[in-house]
């Protein structure tokens, strides 16, 4: 994918968003040791695998995206350096791309921990936008879910934006509208709540009031319970790649 005008911009961020995006998202996933199966709808070029292969206590890791071509430049990031081989992870982690649509449902990610959606809801058509929060909360049901989107409050401090961030957005939300949709599947999946956050400050107090230049919103199931799931045998994803790091433990 392009690089997108945040990390075009005349306006540089320490470190890149992108960067900040993915340290957020390990921060969060993190604080809870029992996440140990995580799936990353929209991994593309696999890039937030250099930051969550630091999770020890993590598993299992599945990246899904429609495009054959970013998974295979992802299985090169995926698959283990040399130096860890030797110097192992205290668990063993098992890695597997699959190439699929959010809005379809594969019974091997049934149950899995965590969701992560980095920059993806603004690429997504109207059909998989409406599909994907059945296959997160319907579905999957993890623990934790995290999405993340672009702030359009934010697009003021770009003086070249012309239009959105990227060619392929097909909207971008303020952070009311963010709000409203994250209110919507609260209202289908009451035994999640919702936190809101943020990467990307704006660079000075002349942008006061208008957000993180990227908007994030961190689901957290309850322990009430789930919510009573359609159980599917169905495996529609085509798993491309995998690979494994090896762990002490083995």
């Amino acid at each position: 994918m392009s690089a997108e005008i945040e990390e075009r911009t005349v306006i540089k961020f320490d470190p890149p968003v992108s960067i900040q995006r993915y340290k957020e998202v390990c921060k969060i996933l993190s604080q809870d040791v029992t996440i140990e199966k995580v799936v990353d709808f929209g991994c593309s070029y696999g890039q937030f695998f250099k930051y969550i292969k630091k999770i020890q206590h993590l598993r299992q890791f599945a990246g899904v995206d429609i495009s054959y071509g970013v998974l295979e430049d992802a299985f090169y990031v995926a698959r283990p350096l040399a130096w860890e081989c030797i110097n192992r992870r205290d668990r063993k982690l098992s890695v597997q791309l699959f190439r699929g649509s959010v809005s379809s449902h594969d019974s091997r990610l049934a149950g899995f921990d965590a969701v992560t959606c980095i920059e993806l809801v603004e690429h997504l058509n109207e059909k998989d936008l409406e599909g994907m929060p059945e296959t997160i909360f319907g579905f999957i049901q993890p623990k934790v879910a995290v999405i993340t989107t672009p702030n359009r409050d934010f697009n003021v401090v770009f003086p070249e934006l012309q239009g959105m961030r990227h060619w392929d957005h097909k909207f971008e939300w303020s952070r009311a509208e963010f709000e409203q949709w994250c209110s919507k599947v609260l209202d289908r999946y009451p035994s999640y709540t919702v936190q809101f956050s943020g990467v990307g400050d704006a660079p000075s107090d002349k942008y006061q009031g208008i957000g993180h230049c990227s908007q994030i919103a961190t689901f957290k199931r309850s322990c009430q319970g789930t919510e009573e799931s359609q159980a599917s045998a169905s495996q529609p994803y085509e798993l491309l790649f995998e690979t494994t790091h090896p762990g002490k433990e083995e």
